[in-house]
């Protein structure tokens, strides 16, 4: 009977955690923050109607145009220009990296760099880069994305675990990064994770952040 009772209480405070979870929001993925500035470089493009080449032309840009960018959705992105919004060729929007204030909890704090990071989903990935916009590998971009908030970081991946102060895995939050051997990423919650993984995916979402064998959790805001 008493074996019973404590596997019942067990369950009670898993299920009340799991409560509070929902309530407060802990657990879901955060989102990158729409409407953030942009401008367009390389060269002047044209603003489409929809996400096809095809489509209609509602104004040509310039280069150097500045921009209010919406979303990202594979090779496009959804941006204001002036008074027309519409969408145009990912590569050619360059994203300021001028990043908010952190302020509240540490957990918000948390989800105001990992959604900071979600901005440059779709940006390649460079061996050795540490260019938010033109190319960065998986440390540059974590070391790259706190610095925009006046955080300086090792530069290697290895060295990265031991930044900051270390956290449990379960214990972990938006804007932690996850260390894994030779690679590392940033929680966004939801059990998802935004990474700089690979020549051929750039900067993506990954939705299992235990996707590989975790070495180190490391928490880096106070």
């Amino acid at each position: 009977m008493t074996k019973y009772f404590k596997k019942t209480n067990i369950i009670i405070m898993a299920l009340a955690v799991f409560i509070i979870m929902l309530l407060t929001g802990r657990g879901r993925q955060v989102k990158a923050a729409s409407g953030y500035s942009g401008k367009i470089y390389k060269s002047a493009i044209n603003l489409k109607s929809q996400k096809s080449t095809s489509a209609k032309t509602i104004k040509n840009l310039k280069k150097g145009t500045k921009l209010t960018v919406y979303s990202t959705s594979g090779q496009w992105r959804k941006v204001k220009a002036g008074d027309k919004t519409g969408y145009v060729a990912k590569k050619y929007v360059y994203i300021h990296t001028t990043a908010p204030k952190l302020k509240g909890s540490t957990y918000h704090k948390g989800e105001i760099v990992s959604s900071f990071a979600q901005r440059f989903v779709g940006n390649p990935y460079q061996w050795g880069g540490t260019n938010l916009n033109t190319g960065t590998d998986c440390s540059g971009f974590i070391q790259s994305v706190y610095k925009s908030f006046g955080y300086s970081l090792p530069r290697t991946s290895s060295s990265l675990r031991s930044a900051g102060r270390g956290v449990s895995y379960s214990n972990k939050q938006p804007g932690d990064i996850i260390c894994y051997d030779g690679h590392v990423a940033m929680y966004i919650g939801g059990r998802k994770i935004v990474h700089a993984s690979s020549k051929k995916t750039g900067i993506k979402i990954s939705s299992k952040a235990n996707y590989r064998k975790v070495l180190a959790v490391r928490r880096i805001v106070k």
